[in-house]
């Protein structure tokens, strides 16, 4: 570290606050990469991205997501949020920023990068900087001081290249008082509600119900469908009657020791902090006083635990799971005799004392023989279920049946009714999606989904098809009377907006064409969410700004929530008051600023992106 860092040594308690090295490193990471790997991703101007350094912008990304979203944050997830884009568009603005940086003859100073590192949280202990600390954090991250150090340095060079950018980035306060009439400005609305379902229509003629169906025939159209005998070759139909010696029981726990371990387990001592939903600062205030005491010894957190104890007080012992997500992390990280927190739940904070230790450990043989044995039988039923299914494959198509053909190796068979390409309860989709592509009555391959190996045969076939308007009568004519219904509701609406120019009119005029009609409570169109009323109507607040006393009505006819149609006007409106903007100026102002900020920062990176030849490798984002 630093010179200056390295003050104050002794016994400490390690913290380490993994989030804040995640989104340090999103947009450059952290470590080196070879000088000999020369695989480029990108070229921005003279300056090369390495795949090397993409792949670690893109790690780290991940790693930031999956501490904000925990078990939330899916492949799915990934994959919509294009990571890797969005870290090669990352490396792109530093290129450009570290260029700009150099022509502006800025860096960061030494004394810059100390104060910053000595800010950091996740490096103090009771608010002083802690130089052991520091490094026991970097290295159970894999980091060194020196990259640390100078990702730091990088990062304030670019952070002085943008405040410069951005620095013209003020908002007039006759300007921002406007923005904030119109931000907080909260109305109440009037909505009428068509309900295509209370529409009373004429029965459909001949003529229409012909025409439906010649014109929407693909609606009716039945999937592709089969039936099937299928049989199941599983571990546990083979592995049953496996009866293992002494000598495999042996031999396999010693080799899989690690499947008989134990949990590791923590011995907690809690003080928990509940908070009503307007008391979360002021609880969280209390933990942090409460902290500063909890972490000078055990006598003083349990006498402090007696103090706010809420129900029974003493140590318990944890497992990961056992300590719920939000406290298992920091509590197991945590060594002995240290306080954690305090960490917030739902209602409550909580401070922890990790009291003992209670490491994972290997089962004796003797209590855990009944599970060894199950295991050895599933591993061999594996292997037998394998073989055996293969070698009924012949068998079955030789005899053209799966049915006596599993019966002779004791598999009992499943006789499906008619199954389509999204399968059915304890038959896998994959299985059927090949069935489909198999002329009836032949015996399939076999099919592997997990531990399973599938025999099947098709036992009859139906293709894709039309159904004769007989017999999909019923369905076209309530598809008919449905649309009639529609088109009716609609009409009535768009008549009824017609002939009104206030929200008294309005809702007159829906109550003499039998529509429902109610008033919204009052919100703030741009910044809260939208009543009930409106769900289900879309992009509807970019129409609801617009209303005003002197055009109240909104003339267009949304889509609301179950098919319903929906029409709105303006019933009254309430404006922010001098106090309160007086009372969030500071603010408001603040934050209009941070958004016209990384407006101007977002228009100079594109133009310095025209400006700069920029040429990434196609292969590198696939």
């Amino acid at each position: 570290m630093l010179s200056n860092l390295r003050r104050n040594k002794g016994s400490w308690a390690i913290k380490i606050i993994l989030s804040f090295i995640a989104l340090t490193f999103i947009w450059w990471g952290v470590g080196t990469y070879s000088e000999q790997d020369r695989n480029v991703a990108a070229t921005v101007g003279g300056e090369t991205i390495t795949t090397n350094e993409l792949s670690e912008a893109v790690a780290n990304l991940e790693k930031s997501y999956r501490e904000v979203y925990g078990a939330a944050f899916t492949p799915e997830m990934a994959k919509a949020l294009f990571l890797k884009k969005q870290a090669m568009d990352s490396l792109v603005q530093k290129k450009i920023l570290l260029a700009e940086a150099a022509k502006m003859g800025l860096s960061a100073t030494d004394e810059e990068v100390q104060r910053e590192i000595a800010g950091i949280p996740a490096f103090q202990q009771s608010g002083q900087f802690r130089d052991d600390q520091y490094r026991s954090v970097l290295s159970y991250n894999r980091i060194t001081p020196a990259e640390f150090e100078a990702t730091k340095r990088v990062e304030i060079t670019m952070k002085k290249v943008k405040d410069l950018v951005a620095a013209g980035a003020l908002v007039p306060e006759t300007e921002a008082k406007e923005l904030f009439r119109v931000a907080s400005r909260k109305i109440r609305l009037v909505v009428v509600t068509a309900d295509p379902g209370m529409v009373k229509v004429d029965a459909p003629t001949e003529e229409e119900i012909l025409t439906e169906y010649e014109q929407r025939k693909e609606r009716f159209r039945t999937p592709p469908r089969v039936k099937l005998v299928v049989a199941a070759f599983t571990p546990d139909r083979f592995g049953r009657e496996v009866d293992p010696s002494e000598a495999e029981i042996k031999a396999f726990y010693e080799t899989n020791s690690d499947r008989f371990r134990t949990e590791e387990r923590r011995l907690v001592s809690r003080i928990v902090l509940p908070f009503g939903e307007k008391a979360r600062d002021a609880a969280r205030k209390k933990a942090e006083e409460i902290l500063a005491k909890a972490s000078k010894g055990k006598a003083e957190f349990d006498a402090l635990a007696k103090t706010y104890a809420r129900g029974k007080n003493g140590e318990t012992w944890l497992s990961h799971k056992e300590a719920g997500s939000a406290l298992s992390e920091p509590l197991f990280q945590a060594s002995v005799d240290t306080v954690v927190g305090p960490i917030e739940l739902p209602g409550s904070f909580v401070l922890a004392r990790v009291n003992r230790i209670r490491f994972p450990e290997t089962l004796p043989l003797s209590e855990i023989r009944d599970r060894v044995i199950e295991q050895i039988r599933h591993e061999k039923g594996k292997d037998l279920a394998v073989v055996k299914a293969y070698e009924a494959l012949p068998k079955a198509t030789a005899a053209k049946s799966v049915k006596s053909t599993a019966a002779a190796f004791g598999v009992p068979v499943m006789e499906t009714g008619w199954v389509g390409a999204e399968g059915a309860p304890g038959l896998p989709a994959a299985l059927v999606q090949d069935a489909l592509l198999l002329p009836s009555g032949e015996v399939a391959p076999v099919k592997t989904v997990g531990d399973s190996h599938f025999l099947f045969q098709v036992t009859a076939k139906e293709d894709s098809r039309v159904p004769p308007l007989p017999v999909v009568r019923d369905r076209v004519v309530a598809e008919v009377v449905r649309e009639k219904k529609t088109a009716a509701a609609r009409t009535a609406l768009q008549q009824v907006l017609a002939a009104s120019n206030t929200a008294a009119e309005l809702e007159s005029n829906a109550r003499k064409s039998g529509l429902s009609s109610s008033l919204t409570g009052g919100f703030a169109p741009l910044s809260e969410p939208v009543p009930e009323a409106l769900a289900g109507a879309g992009d509807i607040r970019k129409d609801l700004s617009p209303l005003s006393g002197k055009t109240p009505v909104s003339r267009k006819v949304y889509q609301g929530k179950g098919g319903n149609f929906l029409a709105v006007a303006l019933s009254d409106e309430e404006l922010p008051s001098d106090a309160e903007w007086a009372e969030k100026k500071n603010g408001f102002l603040k934050s209009v600023a941070e958004q016209k900020q990384n407006v101007m920062l977002e228009a100079f990176l594109s133009d310095r992106i025209k400006s700069v030849k920029v040429e990434i490798n196609p292969e590198a984002l696939k």
